[in-house]
């Protein structure tokens, strides 16, 4: 058998799964073939019984094997497997194979609790970048699945329009009861007009990357505000400095323009909130102050005037700023804790490797203000057009089992949104999870509106056309506090501070 691949950030169960589905499509695991028992698999893959025992599992339940007592597992044969109709089949929609980890782990402990009853998951990927307008697509279409994933900030878009399940009309007291196990700010934006509409299962935050190994060699502390950033940033600008490192000429790197999409948003919306500014406060648009005129300064000075950080940067892809980073091209990068793992696997660090060369801080602060702190994340929702909505909210209540988040979190770096198993998960050391929880206490949302995505697009316009010059930032904070207003309808309210 092939051997399975431990640089890449897919389960080991899962690619097993995968490994030893292919072989019963292809025909070299024919039906009635007994497959090695959990021992042999674990000393001819070199991994553990756990990942061996689920993927058996998973198999099981999707009827292509069989367990029996005393004898061993079996490929099924075909005329079994069609008969496999007990239990209910979920259709789920995600990005990318780490979200399915969650369902398929909830769906096992399911299952395995109620055997007669199993819960089998079809399961769709589309690639984030446009899974938001595919799933808008397939409810136009009367197709959405039973369950999908969202980023929260479409979360009030998406209920909006009615296409979602409150979760609330599905099981009334389960929030009522669960409600205190949840960071506040996790069930914020994930609510709206007063209904839970998704399900978080994880949570991130905004950050600002830097080499911990080389601020250490050079006797630098982590910047909290943007003198420090740029002066910092000037010194790892030095020739010498940069030739010590391998640097490339411009330290510090962020994703600012439309190209990286919602990345923009994340990283950049920190910084207005350092300086007193916001986009939206108490139902007005708040865009236009001096507060936000002197963040967007700051940030087109590091291009222009500072000369730390590359012009490119409105061209850059999401994560642009993570591959230099990563690479050993900047020694500060704008980011969010979600990356965490990506950028493990782009420098081929372990765990430890990754604590001795990274750390992390909040959005540096103007001075005489706090550094700040975007909290986002990830949800799963329920859609009006599921057949089994009961079914469906049983699966994503178990995907919030600590047997179930706990391994999904230190695996992927993400933050659990439940408190119980985040407070389990602080204690383990060495750990990008432990280390960011504290952030969640101080953590600020993007707004919770129906508009929200067309008003992150202006925001990412207005980053580009700063940065680049292409209007004067007192003009194209006007004119985006505008636009802003015209799409959701909110009144504008210009500050004077």
């Amino acid at each position: 058998m092939p051997e399975l691949n431990r640089e890449v950030p897919i389960p080991l169960y899962y690619q097993l799964k995968q490994l030893l589905k292919e072989q019963i499509r292809s025909g070299i695991l024919k039906s009635g073939d007994k497959l090695p028992n959990e021992d042999e698999l674990c000393k001819k893959f070199a991994i553990s019984r756990t990942p061996v025992r689920q993927a058996l599992t998973d198999l099981v339940h999707e009827g292509l094997l069989v367990r029996i007592p005393a004898r061993g597992t079996f490929v099924t044969e075909p005329a079994s497997r069609s008969k496999v109709t007990i239990g209910t089949t979920i259709r789920v929609v995600v990005s990318d194979v780490r979200w399915r980890e969650p369902l398929e782990g909830a769906a096992s402990l399911w299952s395995d609790a109620h055997p007669d009853d199993p819960i089998r998951l079809d399961i769709h990927m589309v690639p984030h970048a446009e899974l938001r307008s595919a799933l808008i697509a397939c409810v136009g279409r009367g197709e959405a699945p039973d369950i999908s994933l969202l980023d929260s900030v479409w979360v009030a878009e998406f209920a909006h329009q009615s296409y979602l399940r409150p979760l609330d009309d599905i099981d009334p007291a389960w929030l009522h009861i669960n409600r205190d196990s949840y960071f506040p700010i996790t069930l914020v934006a994930n609510r709206y007009q007063g209904y839970l509409f998704a399900m978080p299962i994880s949570a991130d935050v905004s950050v600002l990357w830097y080499r911990r190994d080389w601020l250490e060699k050079e006797g630098l502390t982590p910047p909290g505000t943007w003198e420090e950033l740029v002066a910092a940033a000037q010194y790892f600008r030095q020739p010498s400095v940069r030739s010590r490192y391998g640097l490339l000429e411009y330290p510090v790197v962020f994703v600012g323009g439309r190209r990286g999409g919602e990345t923009t948003t994340h990283q950049l919306l920190p910084l207005l909130w350092t300086a007193g500014g916001d986009l939206i406060s108490d139902d007005q648009v708040v865009l236009d102050s001096p507060s936000s005129r002197r963040a967007l300064s700051f940030l087109k000075g590091l291009i222009h005037e500072h000369h730390v950080a590359p012009p490119e940067v409105v061209d850059f892809a999401w994560d642009q700023a993570a591959h230099f980073f990563a690479e050993g091209k900047a020694a500060f990068a704008f980011g969010g804790s979600y990356e965490s793992f990506f950028l493990q696997h782009l420098a081929g660090w372990d765990d430890s490797a990754f604590e001795e060369h990274v750390g992390f801080a909040p959005i540096p602060a103007e001075r005489g203000k706090r550094p700040a702190v975007l909290a986002g994340g990830m949800s799963y929702v329920i859609y009006r057009q599921s057949h089994v909505p009961k079914q469906a909210f049983r699966l994503l209540e178990m995907t919030g089992r600590p047997e179930v988040l706990k391994h999904f979190c230190v695996r992927t770096g993400h933050i659990p949104p439940r408190i119980p198993v985040a407070q389990e998960l602080l204690s383990v050391e060495d750990s990008i999870v432990a280390r960011t929880i504290p952030f969640m206490e101080v953590a600020r949302a993007r707004p919770v509106i129906p508009e929200y995505a067309r008003v992150s697009e202006q925001f990412q316009t207005m980053i580009e056309e700063s940065l680049t010059g292409k209007r004067q930032i007192d003009e194209i904070v006007s004119l985006t506090s505008e636009r802003i207003s015209a799409i959701t309808g909110l009144p504008i309210v210009r500050r004077t501070e």
